[in-house]
C-alpha cells in the first residue's frame, strides 16, 4: 500500500526548520538591545534618537539583512500572502515584451486562484534576498534570469524559496522552468539544410542570457550534426530588441557572401531582421529565409508568417507560480528543471536559397 502523503502543515513545519526565517524588526531590536519603537525611529532617521544609537541600529540591521519596508509592515502577516516576481530588466522593456507579459499573465492567474498577491519588482542590481528577509514575500520568481547573476546566486545560498525561468546550470538545486530547445531547433535547421541552405546566420540575444546560450548551442549542434561548418562571422548578438536586431542583420546581409537564411533567437529579433530585409529590398522567403526560435502560440502577426519554434510562456509563468507555492509550504525542489514542450511551425518564411 502506498505511503500516506505528507500533510501540507507538516511540510510547512519541515520547511521552516531548514529555511531561514525572514528578519523582523523584533530581531533587530533584540540584537541592538533596544525597544522595537526605537529601531523603527532610528531607521527612519528620527532625531529624537541619538546619533550613536541610530548608527548602531543601522549597522546591526545591515548585518542581519533586515530591509525595512512600509508595505511589508502594512501587509497582514508580514508578507504571508505575497509572492515576489523580479525581472532583471527595465519596466519599459518588460511591458513592451510579449514574452514577459505572457509569463506575468500565467503567474498572476495561478496566484489569484490561490489567493496570493503579486509583488512585481524591477530590481536589476539591487538585493533580491532583501525581498524575502524583510518579510515582504514568501518566495521569489525570477523571470528571464541571467548567467552569473550574483543576486540570484545569493537566493540559492540563503535558501530562499526560488524558481527561475530559465534555470541556471551553475546553480544546481534551485527550482527552474525551461523549454525544450534542442529538438525543435534541430528540426528547423533540418528544414533549412534540406532546402539547400549552407550559409546560415544567427541573430541572438545578450551573451549573458540563458535563453540565448541554449538556442545558440542548439544552432551550432544542429550544423555540426549535419556536417556543415559554422561561420562565427555570421553570428550577431543583440539586447533582444528589434532595433538592435535590424542593425545586426544589416551588417550580416551586407557581406559579400551574405547568408541565405537567418535564424533568430526570438520573434522580437525576427521583427528586426524583417525590417533589415525590407531596407535592402530582399524578399522573404525568396531572397532570405527567416526562422524564429521562440514565438508565442496563436496567429503569426508578421507577413509572411515567420517559421518559428512555439513556446508557451504563459504556461511557463503558471508552472513557476505553482512550483513556488509548493516550495513555500515545504515541497521538495525538483531534481531537474521542469521542461516544457515546444513545437516547430514552418509557416511561410523558408524556401530554397535565392539566386543572390
Amino acid at each position: 500500500m502506498a505511503a500516506p502523503r505528507e500533510s501540507r502543515a507538516r511540510r510547512s513545519r519541515r520547511r521552516a526548520a531548514t529555511a531561514p526565517a525572514p528578519i523582523t524588526l523584533r530581531d533587530v531590536a533584540r540584537a541592538a538591545r533596544v525597544a522595537e519603537s526605537t529601531v523603527s525611529r532610528a531607521l527612519a532617521g528620527d532625531t529624537r534618537i541619538s546619533a550613536a544609537t541610530r548608527a548602531a541600529v543601522k549597522r546591526i540591521a545591515r548585518r542581519l539583512g533586515y530591509a525595512p519596508n512600509a508595505l511589508a509592515r502594512g501587509l497582514a502577516g508580514g508578507g504571508a500572502d505575497v509572492v515576489g516576481v523580479v525581472i532583471p530588466r527595465t519596466a519599459e522593456y518588460t511591458f513592451a515584451s510579449p514574452f514577459h507579459l505572457a509569463m506575468l499573465k500565467g503567474v498572476s492567474r495561478v496566484l489569484q486562484d490561490a489567493g496570493q498577491l503579486l509583488l512585481l519588482s524591477f530590481l536589476e542590481k539591487r538585493d533580491y534576498v532583501a525581498l524575502y528577509r524583510s518579510g515582504l514575500c514568501r518566495g521569489v520568481i525570477v523571470l528571464m534570469s541571467r548567467i552569473g547573476d550574483r543576486q540570484v546566486a545569493a537566493l540559492a545560498r540563503q535558501r530562499v524559496p526560488t524558481v527561475l525561468i530559465p534555470g541556471d546550470p551553475g546553480l544546481p538545486g534551485v527550482a527552474a522552468v525551461n523549454f525544450d530547445v534542442a529538438a525543435p531547433t534541430a528540426e528547423a535547421m533540418r528544414r533549412l539544410l534540406d532546402l539547400g541552405h549552407r550559409r546560415i546566420g544567427f541573430v541572438g540575444g545578450a551573451p549573458d542570457s540563458l535563453f540565448h546560450v541554449d538556442r545558440l548551442s542548439a544552432f551550432h549542434r544542429a550544423l555540426a550534426e549535419a556536417g556543415v561548418s559554422s561561420d562565427p562571422r555570421l553570428v550577431g548578438e543583440t539586447n533582444f530588441t528589434p532595433a538592435e536586431a535590424r542593425e545586426r542583420a544589416l551588417t550580416l546581409l551586407a557581406r559579400s557572401e551574405r547568408p541565405t537564411a537567418l535564424v533568430c533567437s526570438g520573434d522580437l529579433i525576427a521583427q528586426g531582421v524583417l525590417a533589415a530585409a525590407r531596407d535592402l529590398d530582399l524578399h522573404v522567403p525568396g531572397d532570405l529565409s527567416v526562422v524564429s526560435l521562440s514565438a508565442l502560440p496563436g496567429p503569426r502577426v508578421t507577413a509572411p508568417g515567420i517559421a518559428a519554434v512555439i513556446s508557451d510562456f504563459d504556461q511557463a509563468g503558471a508552472t513557476a507560480a505553482a512550483l513556488l507555492l509548493d516550495l513555500v509550504v515545504g515541497g521538495p525542489v525538483p531534481p531537474s528543471p521542469v521542461r516544457l514542450p515546444t513545437v516547430f511551425d514552418p509557416a511561410a518564411s523558408i524556401a530554397p536559397p535565392g539566386r543572390g
